[in-house]
């Protein structure tokens, strides 16, 4: 029950993250003003993570292999925006959209390490068995 509610989570955050993307990709928009090609390569990786996302919510045993990316992305936005916010350089509106790569990277993290727990007792289960 907690699992699938996981993977419909994340499928919200993947259609919700894409959504964002769309705009970028589309006309090189919503990037707050920058070129055409930086905004493409911003709504490039946008829709790159929520592809992820949506590749968990649908398989799950990807979860583990999806975290390095996914993690190591989401620390480096998190901290990049934080310096962003104080120097003034990005509105708040803007950095809040981050808050749904947060969430979506914590339901990975969440997801894996229910895999990894599942893993662990079939193992184990087996070695009793044997």
């Amino acid at each position: 029950m907690l699992g699938t509610a996981l993977r419909l989570a994340l499928l919200a955050i993947g259609v919700a993250q894409a959504g964002l993307a769309w705009p970028a990709l589309q006309r090189g928009a919503g990037a707050m003003s920058a070129p055409v090609h930086m905004a493409h390569e911003t709504g490039a990786w946008n829709l790159a993570v929520a592809v992820a996302f949506l590749a968990v919510a649908a398989a799950p045993n990807l979860a583990a292999g999806a975290l390095p990316f996914l993690a190591s992305f989401s620390v480096l936005l998190a901290a990049l925006t934080l310096s962003d916010l104080d120097a003034g350089w990005v509105h708040v509106e803007r950095a809040v959209l981050h808050v749904l790569v947060l969430v979506g990277v914590g339901l990975v993290a969440t997801v894996a390490w229910r895999g990894r727990r599942r893993r662990r007792s079939a193992a184990s289960g087996r070695e009793a068995v044997a």
